[in-house]
């Protein structure tokens, strides 16, 4: 019985586990329908250019994915950041600027590709400054077990000695 129902709680964890991503991600009747390379159908204007819609969007991080562009991305603010882009679009700013106001907006993390700069010079460097400092650290575990001596055996008297010690001991102790 009690297996029947760990199964029967597995199968229902894995069914929700399954459909979650489909529910999160559904949208109500209010929000745009998005097209399948995630650009919004219907919000678009007559003449908007979807190829600089679709560079741009691929160029900006989605803040809730975060692991998504907002050209992949159906979250909700994913959908408003593209809106605001052909928004931008639409006022006659360049790719640039549009980028730019995202990042005075959101900050260096909206971009995919951040340029190197003084405020972030760890993550770019980091990786590299770990990878150096385990190789030193490796060298030198390496170099210190080439100087240790090697073991060496214990001479007769010596041996003959810690025994005497261990009777010894041993004997006091009971």
């Amino acid at each position: 019985m009690r297996r029947s129902l760990c199964r029967f709680t597995l199968a229902a964890l894995l069914t929700a586990a399954a459909l979650a991503p489909g529910l999160l991600s559904a949208e109500d009747g209010s929000r745009a329908q998005t097209a399948a390379d995630g650009a919004p159908t219907s919000v678009l204007p007559a003449g908007t250019d979807l190829e600089r819609l679709r560079a741009i969007a691929a160029d900006l991080r989605c803040l809730v994915c975060q692991n998504q562009s907002i050209a992949d991305s159906h979250a909700g603010l994913a959908i408003d950041l593209r809106n605001q882009v052909v928004k931008l679009m639409g006022q006659g700013k360049t790719d640039n600027e549009i980028k730019q106001y995202m990042v005075d907006r959101y900050g260096e993390f909206v971009l995919y590709d951040p340029p190197f700069s003084a405020s972030n010079a760890v993550l770019w460097l980091g990786p590299f400054l770990l990878a150096l400092a385990g190789v030193w650290l490796a060298r030198r575990a390496i170099a210190a077990r080439a100087l240790a001596p090697a073991d060496a055996a214990l001479s007769a008297n010596e041996r003959e000695a810690l025994e005497t010690r261990y009777r010894k001991a041993t004997s006091d102790e009971t």
